[in-house]
Order: C-alpha cells, then structure tokens, then sequence
C-alpha cells in the first residue's frame, strides 16, 4: 500500500514539474508584438503631459538605444526608418510628439516598453512607469503611397 502511495507522490511530482517546464519554455518564446504598424508608413501622435516631457524624452532616449544596441536585425531596420518629432504647439494643452515610421517594418514590434524590455529588462519597468505617468493620448495613422 505504501509503495502505491509512493508512486503516485512521485507521478503528481512529475506531472508537476513537467508541466512548470513547459510553462518555462513557453515564456521564453517570444511574445506576439502589441504594436505593429500597418500601410506603407505610419504617423503616431502621441499627446505627453507638458509637465512630464523631460522623463518621455528620457524614455525615448532609451528607446532609441534599444533598437541601437539590439541582436534583432529588424530592430536596426526600424531604427533606420524611424523619426521622432516634437510640436513646439500644444494640442488640447498637452505636448505632442510624431513619430514616423518609414517605411514600416511589418509585423515588428514598435511598442515602447517592449523594445527597450528585450534590451534593458532591468530598466523596462522605471521607464514604462514614466511613459505611463506622461501619456496623455495616441493617435495611429497608417499611410500608403499613391502610384
């Protein structure tokens, strides 16, 4: 009876085990991108409150590091077609930046907490904290060239 007792301790430990590795290993895949970009090129507005335009200038810095110092081929790709503008004009009382993506790398991620997490996880949680306490709006245009 307690060898029977024994071997059943020991299947649930395996299952157990078996399944946390699987849930390991299907973390580490990596995670479908939250924001691609669509069209040919693509405009993001996005409105930052005037106050906190210092730690987004901050967080895009990062950013642009990350796609900089990234392994992902397409991650220099986007970089290269990728230009960020400030509006000295404010927009419904807040500050606001356009990014340009041209052309769009498609199906790449451009979120950007997710970029700057692949190459600065230790990092990714102060900057997403700081975006989160500045954004104030996003509006997402994607344009296609006319023949």
């Amino acid at each position: 009876m307690l060898r029977g007792f024994q071997v059943l301790v020991s299947g649930i430990a395996l299952a157990g085990f078996t399944l946390a590795g699987a849930g390991v290993a299907s973390a580490q895949e990596p995670a479908k991108p939250v924001l691609t970009l669509e069209g040919d090129s693509s405009v993001m507005i996005v409105l930052i409150k005037p106050d906190k335009t210092a730690d987004f200038e901050a967080v895009i810095a990062k950013y642009k590091e990350a796609f900089a110092k990234s392994d992902n081929a397409s991650r220099k790709e986007q970089l290269a077609g990728l230009k960020i503008l400030k509006s000295p004009t404010a927009m419904g009382g807040n500050t606001a930046y356009l990014f340009i993506a041209d052309p769009v790398v498609k199906g790449q991620e451009y979120d950007i907490t997710r970029v700057i997490h692949e190459v600065f996880p230790s990092e990714a949680t102060d900057m997403f904290n700081k975006y989160k306490e500045a954004y104030a709006g996003r509006q997402i245009i994607p344009l296609n060239k006319l023949p």
